[in-house]
């Protein structure tokens, strides 16, 4: 995290010195980054407090016989279905993931998590279907839910 913050540090100050130069604009930039930023904290904010809800309320019992790498196929075929049903935003999203990972998922289940709401998210249908119609949208179920597995 460290790693990252620092490089998007850099990356921001050698984005505003270039600005600063060239179209002047600059603290535009950082007026339109700052009231995106005040949008999206309310969501971060609560779906860190859902992630932790969701990591203190499943019981640990269930995540071990269902969702850990003992739980084999059955727990990568729950979180694919987790991850399809799971109809919110990356905001709330990996949150979320990283809770039910902390609590002892295995990996096998956090990426089929992963993969099923990427490929199988039921929040996008009403999109898929309006833009390129019915038929895509269950081809496209179809052929991914053997990725998400």
């Amino acid at each position: 995290m460290a790693q990252t913050t620092l490089v998007l540090s850099i990356v921001a100050i050698v984005l505003f010195v270039i600005n600063s130069k060239k179209t002047k604009k600059q603290f535009e930039g950082l007026k339109s980054g700052l009231t995106q930023f005040l949008k999206t904290s309310m969501v971060i904010v609560g779906a860190f407090i859902l992630a932790g809800f969701i990591e203190v309320l499943i019981p640990s019992g269930f995540v071990q016989g269902w969702l850990s790498k003992e739980a084999g196929l059955v727990g990568v075929v729950l979180g694919t279905i987790g991850g399809m049903l799971l109809a919110v935003g990356p905001y709330a999203f990996f949150p979320i993931v990283a809770s039910i990972a902390a609590s002892g998922a295995g990996l096998g289940t956090v990426i089929a998590m992963i993969t099923g709401w990427t490929l199988l998210g039921l929040g996008k249908m009403p999109y898929e279907t309006a833009f390129v119609g019915v038929g895509f949208f269950y081809k496209k179920l179809l052929y991914s839910i053997p990725f998400s597995i």
